[in-house]
């Protein structure tokens, strides 16, 4: 049976009908499908758009040309965000050699509970932003006007004098940022096919790398002002100021799905829902389900996906908080070391870019995130070697060992991708989204914590557990890699017991029926 090519998502009979194929209901009412079902189905011109948006995936200038059109309208406001939340984030790693632990009197495990009180903030609101944002149509308000608001929390960081003030802000900064990444991830899902997806990330997530370099030259710069105001309340007002610009260009510009993009024709919004609709995973969908929350926790690979963030996160809560602290344990000065870390922010853009490029080459996730993690993983050993007791043996050697410690983020990126590519239905998605968040939050709190002040300036317990935790978050992806495999088998048994007429019907209308993997024998896991 072909195609019928004018009318690609007509697979209701009418508009609340049941659409079923033997006796599967695939879809039981528009409610409970996909924004993108439900934007056809009602359009006073279906057929029209329809045929205008095939007619631009099949000439392949207007195809590229809708596809540049998408990361011009999607990547340079979603990389700004990216870099803006990292950067926001590890403000406090800069401004603790430029004076902030003197002038607030912090003592003791102040510096690493301020620290742990981000991811504290975070882990609290991750499931209800999760659900928030499932349940409101407007995404990019949403989103810019959480990060305005985190601006705020930021500029307030320099009318802080003790750990109490110090302490409020975190955990504020920490509730605010949570709706980035589950945010950003839904959107790059609705916009990009899965060979499309690890490359965009890493476009996004280099951004986090790049705020080693702009963030180390900056307070280097901002180090040398004489005025009133400390160095580091004036560059916690500066950033947090960019923050509030950059909220608000989200808030009024950055669409919330293909069907909303304003910049759109409607039949550019046609061929852009067509373009991911082999992704089995449809768009976006406000309609709460149940079951697909109950799937998604008995799903053992989101578990598994749990897991190796939170052994990922461990280390990135160290190095993240402690990276410059450390700097000045191998004999450099303050600022000194905020130059050092530039070249660390240089090799992760050069990880994360060639991690993405690679990972869609190649079209495997794991592989990649393999390379990635090792070098940090000798990076780590190499510290324990030349530096065990705060008495440095070799200061070029700890030099490079801590160049090589920022590459194993380029595998944080991908997992956030292999987990968007892996999983279908929009509250399924939402869920896993959700625990992975939660689970980064937990990593790092527990990161924050193996960097003991009593161990300074060796650190020793927290260079150990970077070796460990790397090593085991190996392991853990490979037994993911496995059980992905082992689905995609059984989907191919299912299919190869299935007519070809039959196969083409059930696909189409698998599509945008916002049903989960699980339910739909066309989901192809990526390795």
């Amino acid at each position: 049976m072909g195609q019928d090519k004018s009318q690609p998502f007509a697979i209701l009979d009418g508009r609340n009908s049941s659409v079923a194929t033997g006796d599967q209901v695939i879809v039981s009412s528009l409610a409970d499908a996909d924004e993108a079902l439900a934007f056809l189905e009602n359009h006073p011109r279906a057929a029209e758009i329809a045929q205008e948006g095939n007619a631009i995936l099949e000439d392949p200038k207007r195809l590229k040309r809708l596809l540049l059109k998408i990361d011009l309208t999607i990547a340079p406001l979603l990389a700004a965000v990216y870099f803006l939340q990292y950067l926001d984030k590890t403000t406090l790693s800069y401004t603790a050699v430029m004076g902030l632990r003197t002038d607030t009197r912090l003592v003791g495990q102040d510096y690493s509970n301020l620290s742990m009180l981000f991811y504290i903030g975070f882990l609290a609101t991750e499931f209800p932003t999760q659900y928030i944002a499932q349940r409101l149509s407007r995404l990019s308000l949403y989103l810019g006007v959480n990060i305005m608001i985190w601006g705020a929390v930021l500029a307030c960081h320099a009318a802080c004098h003790d750990f109490a003030g110090l302490a409020v802000c975190r955990t504020l900064l920490g509730v605010f940022e949570s709706c980035v990444a589950p945010i950003l991830v839904l959107i790059i899902a609705m916009w990009y096919k899965k060979a499309e997806q690890g490359r965009r990330v890493s476009w996004f997530y280099v951004c986090n790398s790049l705020t080693q370099i702009v963030g180390g030259g900056i307070a280097y710069g901002v180090s040398f002002t004489h005025s009133k105001f400390a160095s580091w309340r004036i560059f916690f007002v500066a950033i947090g100021v960019a923050t509030m610009v950059i909220g608000a260009m989200v808030a009024l510009f950055l669409p919330d799905s293909p069907v909303k993009a304003r910049r759109f024709t409607d039949a550019e919004k046609v061929a852009a829902l067509m373009r991911v609709k082999d992704n089995q995973s449809g768009t976006q969908n406000a309609h709460l389900k149940r079951d697909q929350i109950f799937e998604t926790f008995k799903d053992v690979r989101v578990w598994l996906v749990s897991l190796c963030t939170i052994l990922g996160s461990i280390p990135n809560g160290g190095i993240s908080n402690f990276s410059s602290i450390l700097l000045t344990t191998f004999g450099y000065s303050s600022q000194q070391a905020l130059l050092m870390s530039m070249p660390t922010g240089a090799i992760g853009v050069v990880f994360v870019i060639l991690s993405g490029w690679l990972s869609d080459r190649w079209r495997d996730r794991s592989s990649v995130m393999l390379i990635c993690i090792i070098p940090t993983i000798l990076s780590a050993a190499l510290m324990i070697g030349l530096d065990p007791n705060g008495q440095p043996r070799n200061r070029a050697g700890l030099l490079a060992a801590s160049f090589l410690s920022g590459t194993f983020g380029a595998s944080f990126m991908l997992l956030l991708a292999w987990n968007a590519s892996n999983i279908a239905g929009h509250s399924k998605k939402v869920t896993a989204n959700a625990l992975t968040l939660v689970s980064f939050a937990v990593g790092n709190i527990l990161g924050t914590q193996t960097f003991q002040n009593k161990q300074a300036p060796g650190y020793i317990s927290g260079k150990i557990s970077i070796v460990a935790t790397l090593a085991a978050l190996c392991f853990a992806i490979l037994v993911l890699r496995f059980l992905n495999d082992r689905l995609n088998r059984k989907n191919k048994k299912k299919l190869a017991e299935m007519g070809e007429d039959e196969k083409e019907v059930l696909k189409e209308k698998m599509a945008f029926a916002d049903r989960t993997d699980r339910d739909n024998p066309f989901f192809v896991y990526t390795h």
